[in-house]
């Protein structure tokens, strides 16, 4: 509460602007479910106020969704590592030498969401350690190592992630203990010759090339990755349920300044422009997604692309919820992020193979 109270006090204009857009929007949200009972809602009372919190920071003072910058973190928490690349391991009290000698250990390697253009790599620790939490709870232990990106700077994104990954196996951790995972914009990496939904996704292909070993499976959440914006022409209609309302401006703008000279439609930057046959070599993906989420089309449209690879894959849909539903908020209802938690542990636990 303390740290929401300093990050709405580093922007007074901002945060009242969001105040006023919360508050209106809440007003107007609870005269709809009083005096319009009968009224078909799509998404619960619940979800409606959280669009209208997170879709009022976005617009206003995003730094309120996840209290950012990250300040006062112990290195207990949070442990940087790296030269040339930056990031964290989490918690910072484990070593790669206690991770490779434990079997019953997993480590993620982690790359955040933000468009490319705004998060930071210790802005998820609460999910992290939740996760974490849980993990333990079944005798098991998971690590993360959130990944430090230069989010202004393609190809700094897939570098800086491609030498973590490096770094973790060169500590001799074997890659059956490694997944890839990432959310939105993280959840998309590339180089001059592949850019793929998920870092899973880009890892699998691009270490092929590189003649490094696959990791044990990836996660993606909210995979933001189709460039030509195939689901934006007409307008996304989905932008009415979720809380990144400026998504049919805003995304387009964001592909085509990602993009540069780029055909938005090669397969060298479209993963839905591939062939088959370079999914077939895949590890198992998990994609969870809002039945919200403005990303949905093209989840759906990379889901079929696994199933004609015949790439063992599952997609999660969960009705409602927005984009990133899957980190599991306060906002989300307990029943809905303790089941996304069991999805994500569970393919966590099967790539251990314990």
């Amino acid at each position: 509460m303390w740290r929401l109270l300093e990050v709405l006090l580093s922007n007074p204009a901002g945060s009242l602007k969001f105040l006023y857009s919360f508050s209106t929007q809440s007003v107007l949200i609870c005269l709809k479910f009083c005096f319009l009972p009968y009224l078909p809602h799509y998404q619960s009372f619940r979800q409606q106020l959280q669009r209208a919190y997170m879709s009022s920071a976005s617009l206003h003072h995003f730094p309120i969704i996840h209290r950012l910058p990250v300040i006062r973190c112990p290195e207990e928490r949070a442990r940087p590592i790296g030269t040339d690349w930056k990031a964290y391991v989490i918690p910072g009290t484990k070593t790669f030498k206690s991770v490779a000698e434990s079997p019953r250990t997993c480590v993620a390697i982690y790359a955040h969401g933000g468009g490319y253009a705004r998060g930071e790599a210790r802005m998820y620790l609460n999910y992290m350690e939740r996760w974490q939490n849980k993990f333990l709870q079944q005798g098991l232990e998971l690590v993360f190592v959130s990944v430090e990106y230069h989010v202004a700077s393609h190809p700094a994104q897939l570098h800086a992630f491609l030498d973590t990954y490096k770094h973790v196996l060169g500590q001799g951790v074997p890659p059956s203990q490694i997944i890839f995972m990432g959310d939105s914009a993280g959840g998309l990496c590339s180089d001059n010759q592949w850019v793929v939904a998920g870092c899973c996704v880009l890892a699998s292909l691009k270490l092929e090339i590189l003649d490094l070993p696959q990791p044990a499976a990836g996660i993606l959440m909210s995979p933001w990755f189709d460039m030509a914006s195939n689901s934006f022409q007409g307008g996304n209609a989905l932008v009415e349920t979720d809380y990144v309302t400026t998504a049919n401006t805003g995304v387009p703008l964001f592909a085509k300044w990602w993009l540069g000279d780029h055909d938005p439609r090669s397969p060298d930057v479209n993963p839905l422009y591939c062939s088959v046959e370079q999914f077939k070599k895949l590890p198992p993906q998990l994609i969870l997604v809002g039945g919200g989420d403005f990303v949905l089309p093209e989840c759906r449209d990379l889901s079929r692309m696994f199933a004609k690879a015949g790439l063992r894959h599952e997609m999660v849909v969960e009705r409602g919820e927005f984009h990133l539903y899957a980190l599991g908020s306060n906002w989300t209802k307990r029943e809905t992020r303790d089941r996304t938690d069991k999805y994500i542990l569970g393919w966590m636990k099967n790539a251990l193979q314990v």
